[in-house]
């Protein structure tokens, strides 16, 4: 049976659906680095994110296992709905640190990141909105500043490693923090992965 457009946009608006859910995710982790309280409340707001997430990456598995016909190629509907769930989960991850770990507090680097987390999920987000309207070209506007910002999570992990071992504290209390900082970093480069692979459609179809 062929594709109807109705479903053939199906992939795409689930996509968007998607990315609008981890951008929501992005913002409540900056509202946890940013507030008063200890980022660890967050944490059940968070994780139900992660699970709807896990939810739409489900229905677009499902969906493509029922088609033969995709709106784009079947590969790049499965890495892009993977690796944007690799972003919720690593912002997730991130705020679970700060429960397990018994991280009460915040700093600059904390909240930088959670800054670069909630414009590279924003840029994700319109690029897919992009996407489904076939403007690869406009499109690539956004990936660059995906890399860009990826750049400048790099930049943050370096010097907040650095302060670590130029200002020793507590052995456990570094660790803690090495820990988080870098699982942050790691979520960024989910999201240049994401925008790897956005590039590489735009190369396709273009």
């Amino acid at each position: 049976m062929l594709f109807t457009k109705k479903n053939d946009t199906d992939f795409l608006l689930l996509l968007i659906k998607a990315s609008e859910n981890t951008l929501q995710a992005a913002q409540t982790f900056r509202t946890a680095m940013m507030g008063n309280e200890p980022p660890a409340t967050f944490y059940p707001q968070l994780r139900d994110l992660e699970h709807n997430g896990d939810q739409i990456t489900h229905q677009i598995f499902k969906g493509l296992n029922k088609v033969f016909i995709t709106p784009i190629e079947r590969e790049d509907i499965m890495e892009l709905a993977s690796k944007v769930d690799d972003v919720l989960d690593g912002i997730e991850a991130s705020i679970a640190r700060f429960d397990y770990l018994n991280i009460t507090f915040t700093d600059k680097y904390m909240k930088e990141f959670s800054a670069v987390l909630v414009a590279s999920c924003q840029h994700i987000l319109d690029a897919m909105k992009l996407l489904s309207k076939k403007k690869y070209m406009q499109l690539t506007e956004h990936t660059v500043q995906i890399n860009s910002l990826e750049n400048e999570a790099d930049r943050l992990m370096r010097e907040g490693i650095r302060e670590i071992f130029t200002n020793p504290k507590e052995p456990y209390h570094d660790f803690k923090l090495k820990e988080l900082y870098e699982r942050l970093e790691q979520t960024t480069d989910a999201c240049e992965d994401v925008a790897n692979i956005l590039e590489g459609v735009v190369l396709r179809y273009s």
